[in-house]
């Protein structure tokens, strides 16, 4: 008797009808409209050159991942570049943080330091910073180096976008006192990411499944104490592929210190283009070397050497060589975590010209 009359009291009780699904749809929308009339193309030359507190640099896409679809300035959610610049003989300024980053050297040469351990490099190869890990670049003493450097936007919206400023640029202008506080060093996250790297192992097989999550914290440890750190871009071969003459450098199958990225370069022949496909990840790609352009969705994006394409998710997209007399070369970096969450795979719709299929 009493649930029936809490039942009736319930029917009772008014409803009300939200619009949260019309506002969702209207908004997407909104956006959408928005993000198709934004440029598929960054011109190298359209930004300065600026000294940070850790290098002299020139941000190509620099923006807060909250900022409103209006500010933005490309149609991209989930990546973000810039290049940096180091003189002869100049280092940047050390610093951590959670995110992954994935660096080309473009120019010259140098060496990293890594939580203590040395890493050199030199042009063609490919710097990996695994998350959390203090790290420094040195120039050579001679040339220096440029990188192009790509990290991912999404750790700010799950809340590790955190960085520690442990060193400041010796370039850059004498910090004020409210700086040097904002900079210095969060003793808290030092102690709880130094707990973590010091986390013994199981020292057993697991026997259920909470001991497994114990063993994947041991493991993931390992993994960053023992990956490699720099993909020499020399001993990589070329691959003739459905897409065309690729080089991977940073893959599933290419042990590395970064999960959430892969990069590749691409050779355009003479007049001549890639292949055609289309994929769920956002990718965007480097032009080192000649000129031409994108086709994306049928739209045609002109580009010319160190200027950044950009790849909006789920976009059919070709690119042409436009010189007749040399070839073209482009670096690629595309987020893996598309791949995580079900995204993954390359709906392939047209091979590069002379590509033979294996019988």
């Amino acid at each position: 008797m009493l649930e029936r009359e809490r039942m009736r009291e319930r029917e009772a009780e008014p409803i009300q009808y939200d619009t949260f699904t019309q506002e969702g749809l209207r908004k997407f929308k909104s956006h959408k409209e928005i993000l198709a009339e934004l440029p598929h193309i960054i011109k190298f030359e359209e930004f300065p050159w600026t000294q940070g507190v850790s290098c002299t640099h020139k941000h190509l896409d620099r923006r807060d991942s909250r900022a409103p679809v209006d500010e933005w300035i490309v149609p991209f959610h989930t990546l973000q570049a810039h290049h940096e610049w180091l003189k002869p003989g100049h280092y940047m300024g050390t610093h951590r943080h959670m995110l992954e980053a994935i660096f080309y050297i473009q120019e010259g040469g140098g060496y990293e330091i890594h939580d203590g351990v040395r890493w050199d490099w030199e042009a063609g190869d490919v710097l990996c910073v695994p998350t959390y890990c203090i790290h420094t670049h040195f120039g050579d003493p001679v040339v220096g180096a440029r990188f192009f450097a790509v990290t991912q936007r999404l750790y700010e919206f799950m809340g590790c976008g955190d960085r520690e400023q442990l060193e400041v640029h010796p370039n850059y202008r004498e910090l004020s006192q409210e700086e040097k506080v904002l900079m210095g060093a969060d003793e808290e996250l030092q102690r709880i990411m130094a707990e973590r790297m010091a986390h013994p192992t199981l020292g057993r097989e697991p026997t259920n499944t909470y001991e497994e999550y114990m063993a994947k914290l041991s493991e993931e440890v390992m993994w960053r104490q023992g990956c490699t750190h720099v993909v020499k871009g020399k001993d990589r071969p070329w691959e003739e592929t459905q897409m065309g003459r690729l080089k991977y450098l940073v893959h599933p199958k290419i042990p590395t210190g970064l999960l959430t990225y892969e990069a590749w370069l691409q050779e355009l022949p003479p007049g001549g283009h890639s292949g055609k496909h289309r994929h769920m990840a956002e990718e965007l790609h480097l032009v080192l070397e000649g000129k031409g352009y994108d086709v994306h969705d049928g739209v045609q994006w002109d580009w010319d050497q160190f200027d950044l394409v950009h790849i909006p998710k789920n976009t059919v997209h070709q690119h042409f060589n436009a010189d007749p007399y040399k070839p073209a070369l482009t670096y690629h970096v595309q987020s893996r975590l598309f791949d995580f969450i079900g995204h993954g795979g390359v709906e392939h719709l047209e091979d590069a010209p002379g590509y033979k299929r294996a019988a």
